[in-house]
């Protein structure tokens, strides 16, 4: 069974951090540090934990970006376990802190293949496709809570 929880000890935020650059830096040749950016200090971490090994196989964060708009980001599963439900488990317990939270809508920055994915959990396109890191193209896509 996974439980959905914030990490609190260094172990566990190195863990989260790690997986986070094998998914989303790794692949595309980023080098270490590239999996954390300036909104850290600011955001609230998430991580789906397998309870009985322990072991951390998915992570998201999100963040104000505006008053009454969210922003998560960093959503990441361990390649050998999506499709399993765990990525939408992550945005679920988002959404569910947000909206106790007073925020009206929630968005993330999506890879333009990845689009499909947030469309099947209630998210839509509103901006035009931007560069990131130079390899990829991202859209704005946001959902109202």
């Amino acid at each position: 069974m996974l439980i959905i929880k914030s990490p609190a000890t260094r172990q566990e935020f190195k863990e989260y951090y790690a997986l986070r650059f094998k998914v989303l830096r790794e692949p595309w040749g980023h080098p270490q540090g590239t999996e954390k950016d300036d909104y850290e200090p600011i955001s609230k971490h998430f991580m789906a934990v397998d309870d009985q090994t322990g072991k951390i196989v998915g992570v998201v964060k999100v963040y104000e970006k505006a008053p009454g708009v969210a922003h998560f980001s960093h959503l990441a599963v361990k390649p050998e376990l999506q499709r399993k439900g765990i990525g939408k488990m992550l945005v679920a317990r988002v959404e569910e802190v947000c909206r106790a939270e007073g925020f009206e809508v929630i968005g993330c920055n999506a890879r333009l293949e990845t689009t499909h994915y947030f469309e099947k959990l209630g998210y839509h396109i509103s901006a035009l496709p931007v560069p990131y890191f130079s390899t990829v193209q991202v859209v704005w896509m946001e959902k109202k809570l």
